[in-house]
């Protein structure tokens, strides 16, 4: 896994917080408004209203800056996760084809932020900028199940419905496919995740292969 770029240090009074937080919120700006390619240090800089030594007295380069960028936006997504979480566990006592549904809309859409604001960035470093991991160290240390145990959890509430077979096993290989078409699409067609009708082939795939003939 390549390891994301790190800061000079870290601001320890609240003034220098205050800047290091002026060149974040820069670099997200220029990000937004004006594109990965117009990103460089004096471009932070300048947005941000500070020198350029300022910027260099925190962060060595541009990938640095956006280093943290982007693990404040993993926080917030992390936010967003366990909220959106809450709804889908009451999702998935009432339907089975919903619940998938939601849980592909949510991961796929997260990749796809995470991707669009800064696409070579994210793919190189997307290991180091997993969102799943990060949700799951906050459930597990809010003593809640992990992404895997909730999901063997959904698949056994739902056995009724399943087509006959070894339920962990059947629980391991719809998690990895769901994980592993998604990762396919960021690294070959990263606009296939924003597209719905990525998101209901996707579902379809893993209702056949859980559900029993019909």
């Amino acid at each position: 896994m390549t390891e994301l770029p790190r800061p000079r240090k870290r601001p320890k009074q609240s003034r220098s917080a205050e800047l290091v937080r002026a060149i974040r919120e820069a670099c997200l700006q220029i990000l937004d408004q004006e594109g990965a390619e117009r990103l460089t240090t004096q471009r932070i800089a300048d947005v941000a209203g500070v020198n350029i030594a300022s910027v260099y007295q925190y962060f060595p380069n541009k990938e640095a800056v956006l280093a943290e960028v982007y693990e404040n936006q993993l926080a917030e997504l992390a936010d967003q996760a366990s909220a959106e979480f809450r709804r889908i566990w009451k999702l998935s006592s009432e339907s089975f084809e919903g619940t998938l549904r939601a849980i592909i809309a949510m991961e796929a859409d997260f990749l796809y932020q995470l991707y669009r604001m800064n696409p070579d960035f994210y793919q190189q470093y997307h290991q180091a900028l997993d969102v799943r991991e990060r949700v799951n160290q906050r459930t597990q240390a809010e003593s809640n199940p992990s992404w895997a145990d909730w999901f063997n959890q959904f698949l056994a509430q739902h056995a009724g419905q399943l087509r006959p077979g070894d339920r962990e096993t059947q629980a391991f290989l719809a998690r990895h496919t769901l994980e592993g078409a998604l990762t396919a699409a960021l690294r070959e067609r990263p606009e296939a995740l924003g597209e719905a009708t990525f998101h209901e082939e996707l579902l379809v795939l893993l209702l056949r292969y859980l559900l029993p003939e019909r």
